[in-house]
């Protein structure tokens, strides 16, 4: 027997946890960069399996938003990690984040297959995966995205992608709300 985890058995029980109205957030400041490069560390070794080349830009001014640490950095982290399976071998995956009217606003690129444009209105739908053999080949239930979308909207955010079409990569957009700039006051006396 194996003592592996069921590497499906966490993103269904979080889906199926939020849907039942099970699990609770803790909302407060977050600091981007430090939420990203966690997400980071979290999605490199599949990153670096693959060979591809992660590039990041992060914004000017230090910048916060406000939500749950740990799920804001659980979204970019399945981003990153779809980004990387879905992008052949040697590929080029990106994460920005700016400040876009009062909006922290994630942006993850991929030089991968691409999604085509009928699969475009449902891909965050529960179990929709554009092309189930390479899907099986890579592993996955075609929940991740789901549980990517509910995550955000219970942050009071929202989440949209874009393709070209098929390998033509992919751009998800992910937009959390700034944390107020008392709170950023907050952050730095606490820090100081």
């Amino acid at each position: 027997t194996s003592t592996d985890p069921d590497p499906y058995h966490e993103p269904l029980l979080d889906v199926s946890r939020i849907t039942r109205g099970k699990i609770e957030l803790k909302i407060e400041s977050v600091d981007v960069e430090q939420v990203i490069q966690e997400a980071i560390e979290t999605s490199r070794p599949g990153i670096d399996a693959q060979r591809h080349t992660l590039s990041l830009q992060l914004p000017n001014v230090p910048l916060q938003v406000r939500g749950d640490y740990a799920r804001v950095a659980q979204i970019l982290s399945n981003l990153l990690n779809n980004a990387a399976k879905y992008t052949p071998r040697g590929g080029r995956v990106s994460l920005s984040a700016t400040n876009e009217d009062g909006e922290a606003v994630f942006r993850i690129r991929d030089s991968g297959v691409g999604i085509p444009q009928e699969f475009l209105s449902s891909i965050f739908d529960p179990f929709t995966q554009v092309d189930r053999s390479l899907a099986r080949s890579h592993g996955g239930l075609g929940i991740g995205l789901t549980l990517v979308r509910r995550l955000v909207e219970m942050q009071n955010g929202s989440v949209t992608v874009r393709s070209e079409g098929r390998n033509r990569g992919s751009e998800f957009t992910v937009r959390l709300p700034v944390a107020p700039a008392s709170d950023f006051a907050k952050a730095a006396d606490t820090t100081a």
